[in-house]
């Protein structure tokens, strides 16, 4: 069996994009699996590290607010209504992670397997 791999590329995994690099659709694919994952961590109060590495507290506070005036709602419903009301707050989000997508915008780790490795990078205390 041969592999067949670009000119100056040594694996498959090499070919993930940040947020800003996928297509439109592929943006809206990618926008809407996080939003779900970004409510599930909200209904959780766990949003410290999104939170500490988002870059704009005002994206994040406008999420939030909208989640927390309808936390009565699913999560998808949630995610959905959120993002018809603030879709470019949870763009302004997404450019600033480190999260790697594939080209149909899947998040190559899972959103919790991402946060683990985010989790997993600050400072231990002693």
């Amino acid at each position: 069996m041969y592999k067949l791999f670009l000119k100056g590329t040594t694996s498959m995994s090499e070919d993930t994009f940040g947020f800003n690099e996928l297509t439109d659709a592929a943006q809206d694919n990618a926008l809407e699996t996080f939003a779900k994952y970004y409510v599930r961590q909200y209904k959780q109060d766990n949003l410290e590290i999104i939170d500490a590495l988002a870059g704009d507290d005002e994206a994040v506070a406008m999420i939030n607010q909208i989640l927390e005036e309808n936390n009565y709602l699913t999560v998808a419903k949630l995610a959905a209504m959120s993002i018809s009301m603030v879709k470019s707050c949870y763009v302004k989000i997404l450019n600033e992670l480190s999260a790697r997508f594939d080209a149909d915008g899947e998040p190559v780790k899972t959103w919790a397997e991402w946060m683990q490795s985010e989790h997993a990078k600050l400072p231990q205390e002693d």
